[in-house]
């Protein structure tokens, strides 16, 4: 199980995040672009290799994003309409998001197994979350994922009630 904490970055004029393994080491930082249409973001490792990239889909009657690894696509995370709690679908990979997402504790998992856990830690300064990844080969995955709901989820700009 590899344990990792996701923190958003307070007072930045584009999304950035920072990614710190249980010792509070930085194994990844994820920013966007400066003056770009939709978001954009490059998860990069500790040297600042690009790892994943992060592009929202603009013709799109609701959100969608596209998440690449090493210049492949992997999967496609679009929102649901619905009345209710929110939905997604993410497809390439197959897999669900199971649990609250209003509550912001929920697991994503392939039909038969649990690839992440994920929670918001409560009382922090700017969004946080305690990322739990059962498999080594779905880190970088998993953390794109984990940031296009939160980016989805709470983007001041979208007052969509879809």
């Amino acid at each position: 199980m590899i344990e990792l904490f996701m923190k958003q970055k307070m007072f930045s004029f584009k999304d950035a995040f920072h990614i710190y393994d249980r010792d509070e080491q930085e194994t990844f930082k994820v920013e966007g672009r400066f003056f770009s249409l939709g978001d954009s973001l490059q998860m990069t490792d500790s040297s600042g290799k690009t790892l994943v990239s992060i592009e929202q889909k603009l013709m799109s009657l609701l959100p969608r994003y596209e998440i690449s690894i090493g210049g492949k696509t992997v999967c496609e995370v679009t929102k649901k309409v619905t009345f209710s709690k929110p939905k997604f679908v993410i497809s390439g990979l197959n897999w669900e998001i199971d649990g609250d997402l209003w509550r912001d504790e929920f697991q994503l998992t392939d039909g038969e197994n649990v690839r992440m856990s994920v929670s918001k830690k409560w009382l922090s300064w700017g969004d946080s979350y305690h990322l739990q990844i059962a498999y080594e080969e779905d880190v970088l995955i998993c953390t794109a994922i984990a940031i296009v709901l939160d980016m989805v989820l709470y983007n001041d700009e979208d007052e969509s009630i879809f």
